[in-house]
């Protein structure tokens, strides 16, 4: 379902005023077809998981806050942390989508409240390589100790990495160009998908869209989404 501040976009790109887009992308769930820190959430914490996320949904507590009583402190061998990292997949369009931005030149930034210790070790398990927003987590006896790595106490989404923030900067630092999001949570992507000119969106994220009246572009994979930059940009 294409937005009409894009349809509008699109519109202008075609009178030649629009040259630049920037992509903006999640990562858990999106690029990536498995959510790491909720799906291991269920499986090592899966007694403090349901009610802390209901109390975030009820806005009692924020993302973050969700994080540090069910992630931060949570115990998981590295041994296991590796074997379920190397069991998953990348979306079936993910790679498609660098290769076209590299090829159009257009500036891509992985944008992710998750953490930069299980985002590292996936990009050399699949060869991949991008710039990357996202929270920080490290090991210490055993334990993740997280920290958060964005957070913008002037937004509402109470994330690690405000995703409105960063589109919000690079906004300022280049203006005139198309600003791109692409994800699929309800919590840690809406700030970011809102911000943006023009929003792609699946799952919760679209489910909250709707609700609200927001246009976005819908996906089932990340090659729906290269189809649809290629119709709207500009070489």
């Amino acid at each position: 379902m294409p937005p009409s501040s894009a349809q509008n976009l699109v519109k202008t790109a075609a009178d030649n005023s629009v040259r630049e887009i920037a992509v903006f992308c999640d990562f858990d769930g999106t690029f990536i077809v498995k959510d790491v820190g909720s799906t291991l959430a269920q499986k090592y914490v899966a007694d403090l998981r349901p009610a802390q996320m209901g109390r975030v949904l009820k806005g009692e507590i924020s993302a973050w806050e969700y994080n540090m009583q069910v992630i931060d402190g949570m115990r998981v061998p590295e041994d296991e942390l590796e074997e379920f990292l190397n069991s998953l997949e990348l979306d079936p369009g993910a790679e498609d989508l660098l290769a076209w931005c590299h090829k159009n030149a257009v500036p891509f930034r992985m944008l992710s409240d998750g953490f930069d210790y299980n985002i590292q070790r996936l990009k050399e398990l699949f060869g991949v390589e991008f710039d990357c927003d996202c929270n920080g987590m490290h090991y210490e006896e055993g334990l993740w100790r997280i920290s958060p790595g964005y957070p913008n106490p002037d937004c509402g989404c109470g994330t690690g990495v405000c995703k409105r923030g960063r589109i919000n900067e690079f906004r300022a630092a280049h203006p005139g160009v198309v600003t791109v999001h692409i994800g699929n949570g309800r919590v840690s992507d809406l700030c970011g998908v809102l911000a943006a000119d023009i929003g792609f969106a699946k799952d919760t994220l679209a489910l909250e869209l709707g609700n609200r009246g927001v246009s976005f572009y819908s996906f089932e994979t990340l090659k729906d989404v290269v189809t649809e930059l290629e119709r709207i940009h500009i070489s």
